[in-house]
């Protein structure tokens, strides 16, 4: 892991560097292909400021911390950096027991199957009214021309012709569909 230190305002002791490679270490127990670290640290007035950014699996790690003492804020940026690689690696670790398992079905119902379907058969369901629509009496071709030009999903009609109530809709494929009672 090579380290690059860079001072605003302030000279960078050999004590403070080392005192940094020490704290950077703890990094590497979470991340193992940790690349291009920079530290960058200033004091301006009584603020001294240490931050930190560096470059691992494709994922760039930054963060800044201000005190009032170069080491105070050099150890909390990197206990924040630290939590940030702890997320990272489950987060990583997640995502790859994710993709190995396998789909298995089961023919015979686990106890847990049955609880399952209890639960559900327990739910009640319920209506929800959506849309307050008027039956209109209209041909056909009237009621697919309302349905194209309002860009609805279906609509229910009353056939003038027949006086019953039939239904035009969108199939999944472009076309429009038809239904009429008792056909």
């Amino acid at each position: 892991m090579r380290i690059d230190f860079s001072g605003r305002g302030v000279d960078i002791t050999d004590r403070v560097r080392s005192f940094t490679i020490g704290k950077l270490d703890r990094l590497t127990k979470h991340l193992d292909d940790i690349q291009d670290v920079t530290v960058v640290l200033s004091v301006e007035k009584y603020r001294h400021k240490a931050e930190i950014k560096f470059l691992s699996r494709k994922r760039t790690f930054v963060c800044a911390e201000e005190t009032n003492d170069m080491f105070g804020s050099i150890d909390r940026v990197v206990d924040k950096l630290e939590a940030q690689a702890k997320k990272a690696k489950e987060k990583l670790n997640g995502k790859k027991r994710n993709t190995h398992e396998s789909i298995r079905h089961h023919v015979i119902s686990s106890p847990l199957q049955e609880r399952a379907t209890d639960v559900l058969a327990d739910r009640e369901l319920k209506i929800i009214r959506t849309d307050n629509s008027v039956v209109k009496p209209m041909s056909l071709e009237e009621a697919v021309d309302e349905l194209t030009n309002f860009d609805q999903e279906f609509i229910i009609f009353r056939n003038h012709e027949s006086d019953d109530y039939n239904v035009v809709y969108r199939r999944k494929d472009g076309h429009i569909g038809y239904i009429e009672p008792g056909a």
